[in-house]
């Protein structure tokens, strides 16, 4: 599991994951992704185009973030997920707890 960190300003990061979103890939990454956000209540875009899989660890690691950073008033938005990662959200609701679009533009719009 990779993940790239750009920051876009205003308190804001997108990060970019690639790889599986399964018990090792969510290992590989948990600690570095809370630590980019939480700590200091950034908003951030996560742009899922890259990731083909995800576990309910991953969809766990999503949730408990997405919390985390909600308490200190960050936002986390979930972008461009591939149709078989889609389907898991839609199907475990994640979407009533974490934004989930498809344009950048509106990722952008909803941490303003």
């Amino acid at each position: 599991m990779d993940m790239d960190v750009t920051d876009l300003g205003n308190n804001t990061v997108k990060i970019a994951l690639h790889g599986r979103l399964d018990t090792p890939g969510v290992d590989q990454i948990e600690t570095r992704f809370s630590a980019t956000i939480v700590p200091k209540g950034k908003h951030a875009i996560v742009d899922l185009s890259g990731v083909s899989f995800v576990a309910s660890m991953g969809l766990r690691m999503f949730i408990s973030v997405g919390r985390a950073v909600n308490g200190k008033d960050g936002k986390l938005v979930l972008l461009n997920p591939q149709s078989l990662v889609s389907e898991v959200f839609d199907n475990a609701a994640l979407s009533q707890i974490i934004p989930v679009v498809f344009d950048e533009q509106e990722a952008l719009k909803l941490v303003a």
